[in-house]
């Protein structure tokens, strides 16, 4: 399957996945419900500063207490996948990075979303070999099945997550998120972007602490950034 980047070049995801499957094999890497497992040591379990995305990594005050993330639009993640081992030097300056955020789009029908989520948890496992710590990300698409990657984590774990119930679909998103939290059983979520009364209560209901960091976007328009 080729997926194309604003710059109309042609990336072959498939061949992307099967170069980090033999990288991670030649390294020993671990393998859980299917998917690579970041060791534990290489898991972020501390407070950020601040969140940002990578192409404003620059603006970061103290990039050692600051978390780059992954919730980017389609031509900054192809990008990423182009120039993976270059960010990866610039990332060991930072405390760590969240988890890898693909997902299928329109013109995508011959990949599954399950697709994705395989090859975000390859990039997690190949960046955290590079010695840079990880915070999963709770975002998960695809069939109900896909929970179980939530296994490969261990109990009271810390997540991050771009806006919850970003679809639009409450009813669905509320059933989501509850068994997300019964097979996470996460200790603390990093909330980048909103968080609507909604998913607060039922975070609340199961006694999951939570940090919200404001998106990157909204602190520009609010004049953080000078």
């Amino acid at each position: 399957m080729r997926t194309r980047d604003k710059k109309n070049r042609k990336i072959n995801l498939y061949q992307i996945i099967g170069q980090l499957e033999s990288s991670l094999k030649e390294m020993n890497v671990p393998f859980k419900e299917g998917f690579p497992i970041v060791p534990k040591e290489m898991l972020l379990c501390k407070m950020p500063k601040e969140i940002l995305p990578h192409p404003h990594h620059l603006k970061a005050a103290e990039p050692h207490n600051s978390l780059i993330c992954n919730f980017s639009q389609d031509e900054t993640l192809y990008l990423t996948l182009k120039e993976l081992n270059k960010r990866i030097v610039i990332w060991k300056n930072f405390m760590g990075i969240c988890g890898f955020d693909f997902s299928a789009r329109a013109g995508d029908e011959d990949v599954s979303q399950d697709m994705y989520l395989y090859l975000n948890k390859l990039l997690d496992a190949y960046v955290a070999s590079h010695e840079i710590k990880i915070l999963p990300n709770f975002r998960i698409a695809g069939n109900l099945s896909s929970l179980n990657v939530l296994r490969i984590y261990p109990p009271n774990s810390w997540f991050a997550v771009g806006t919850l119930g970003c679809s639009g679909n409450e009813k669905f998103n509320s059933m989501l998120l509850r068994y997300k939290l019964m097979f996470a059983r996460p200790k603390h979520l990093l909330i980048y972007g909103i968080l609507k009364d909604i998913y607060r209560k039922i975070l609340e209901e199961y006694g999951v602490e939570y940090s919200i960091f404001e998106d990157f976007n909204r602190r520009s328009r609010n004049g953080y950034f000078k």
